[in-house]
């Protein structure tokens, strides 16, 4: 991957008929954010609940000893993909929105880099981007703005040195993951603010000594 500063550039464009495409649906090892779970469910119209049991799997992350949910495969492909495409592409998961760029924050800096795998014909395009014009493109900035607040969680844990048992986990995974189970719990109808609560209550469950 190379780093990429605010003012560098890049090509990419991807649509259907390159002869790469739906390539990088392949064979993924996709981890969801709270809110790529939430907009995902709301997508399909169906409850976070239903999502979470339906389309993926979790484990504890051996870095961070949180929840780490992540995308089910079906046969080596995302059970989303079509051969048109995505089909629920308004609500694909951020690290399909920012792609071919991730992002990745450490404390306060956030740093962007370009991915570029050899099967991706993208990148011999002519469109240019800044990374900035990108985000913004992709609709990807209330993505970014939601996955910080749960870093919050991730550096407030790794600040703590919590050792979490298995009931504090389980209650940070609904409390993250599925907000439509912790909205009945709290009584907050809004899905953002009853993530945001989700948040603020895991943070207090890793600081607690």
């Amino acid at each position: 991957m190379q780093e990429l500063e605010p003012v560098d550039r890049f090509t990419f464009a991807c649509y259907p008929g390159i002869k790469c495409f739906n390539e990088c649906c392949k064979n993924l090892n996709l981890a969801l954010t709270p809110y790529d779970v939430l907009r995902m469910a709301r997508g399909l119209g169906i409850t976070t609940t239903e999502f979470l049991e339906k389309y993926t799997s979790r484990h504890v992350g051996i870095a961070t000893g949180l929840p780490v949910v992540v995308l089910k495969m079906v046969d080596g492909r995302c059970p989303f993909v079509t051969d048109r495409g995505c089909s629920i592409y308004a609500y694909r998961p951020t690290p399909c929105r920012l792609y071919p760029l991730a992002r990745v924050r450490t404390g306060e800096e956030v740093h962007y880099y370009l991915l570029k795998e050899d099967f991706c014909l993208g990148h011999e395009e002519e469109r240019e981007w800044s990374p900035e014009e990108w985000v913004e493109d992709q609709k990807a900035m209330d993505y970014n703005s939601m996955n910080d607040l749960f870093f919050e969680l991730i550096s407030a844990k790794n600040r703590s040195g919590k050792m979490l048992n298995e009931e504090e986990i389980e209650e940070i995974y609904r409390c993250c993951f599925d907000i439509d189970s912790f909205k009945l719990e709290v009584g907050l109808k809004d899905d953002v603010e009853a993530l945001k609560e989700g948040i603020r209550y895991s943070i207090e469950i890793v600081s607690s000594l």
